[in-house]
Formats: C-alpha cells, sequence, structure tokens
C-alpha cells in the first residue's frame, strides 16, 4: 500500500487542503490519503489556534465523502508536542509493509533543518512538497539540500497551479464578515458558526 500522510494545523481545512492531497493521491498513486491534524506544533508554540477537538472535527466532515480519503486523531490524543518523525514511525509501525509519503506544502521546506531527526524522516517517508503558484523553489530548497542531501532523492514536488489558498486567508476573511463560500466546506463552515471557532467583527 502507498499511504499518504497530510499533516497541518487545518484551522480550519480548506478546498486547498483537499485538492493538494487528491492531486498528491493521483500524482504519486496513492491508495490512501491520511490527515493528521497537528496536536501541539512546536514551531507554533505561543500561537492562537482552535481546539484539537474542533479541528479534528472539521477535518472529519471535509472528508466524509471521500472513500481514500481518512483521519488519525493520533497527535491530538497523544500527550506533549508534535513532532513529524514521531508520527511517522507511528504509521510506520502500524502499517509495516505500506510505503509512506508525507504531504506537506512546498513553502514549509525552508524550516526543514528546523525538524527533529530529519535524516529519520527522509528514511521513513518520501516527501511530497505541494507547491503554490509564486513558489521560489531555490530559495526554499537551498538550506535544506546543502545540510541535507537526501532531500534532493526523497522530495517530489506536486504542483497545484492557479490555487493560493491558506487558513490565516480564511480566517481573516471571516473576521472582516466576508464569505468564504466555496472556499470552505458547507459542513465545516456550518460547524465553525456552530461553536464560534473564529471571531467576526460586530459579533
Amino acid at each position: 500500500m502507498r499511504l499518504g500522510i497530510f499533516g497541518g494545523t487545518f484551522d480550519p481545512v480548506h478546498i486547498g487542503h483537499l485538492v493538494a492531497a487528491q492531486v498528491a493521491l493521483e500524482q504519486a498513486g496513492l491508495d490512501r490519503v491520511v490527515f493528521v491534524p497537528a496536536g501541539v506544533n512546536p514551531l507554533k508554540v505561543g500561537k492562537v489556534i482552535s481546539a484539537g477537538e474542533h479541528r479534528l472535527h472539521m477535518v472529519e466532515l471535509a472528508v466524509h465523502d471521500t472513500p481514500q480519503f481518512a483521519v488519525s486523531d493520533w497527535e491530538i490524543k497523544r500527550p506533549g508536542p508534535s513532532f513529524t518523525v514521531d508520527t511517522l514511525e507511528h504509521f510506520h509501525e502500524e502499517h509495516p509493509a505500506a510505503e509512506l509519503f508525507f504531504i506537506i506544502g512546498a513553502d514549509n521546506l525552508h524550516i526543514l533543518p528546523k525538524w527533529r531527526s530529519v535524516d529519520r524522516i527522509l528514511e521513513l517517508a518520501t516527501v511530497l512538497a505541494v507547491t503554490r503558484p509564486g513558489f521560489d523553489l531555490k530559495t526554499s530548497t537551498g538550506t535544506a539540500l546543502a545540510l541535507y542531501p537526501e532531500v534532493a532523492k526523497r522530495v517530489h514536488y506536486v504542483e497545484i497551479p492557479g490555487l493560493d489558498i491558506s487558513s490565516t486567508w480564511i480566517r481573516e476573511r471571516l473576521a472582516k464578515n466576508l464569505s468564504v463560500e466555496h472556499l470552505v466546506p458547507q459542513k465545516v463552515i456550518g460547524y465553525s458558526e456552530e461553536n464560534k471557532l473564529y471571531e467576526r467583527i460586530g459579533d
């Protein structure tokens, strides 16, 4: 089995995430993509994010009708910070015969040297880096390539032309009372409004 692991904060999950997962699945010939909402991200300590159970449930709502997508609560439930290497070790133990692929935004490659046990990450999984419009490949990968030559062999790029959507932008639109229709699955919009997850001006 070729198993994609898609980690992220997903605050909230949006169509950019879903399209990235679908294109990665197609281009890499994956059998399944598992979304793994982050627990405590050691690189985002101090930032305000929605509670884990809310982010987990929003992802579950978003992928419910796609058989090749699944959701894992492993990072949400485990204590302490969520390190990518630990997550990949978990899935390696859970699916020892599977070939693992770790899906990230290509713009995150520049912080790869800050991750714990990069060499082990590259042993455990092929990295599928999803590019955004205007993405500067040389700038993002330069430092990582210099420190970890295996990046050249273990990182493959998944290009999604013309789609540049971020959760930050979604939250900004919500704060300004602007519509996020067609940007976020309807069930996720309903859940976030019901639970008052994102502050709106005037509320």
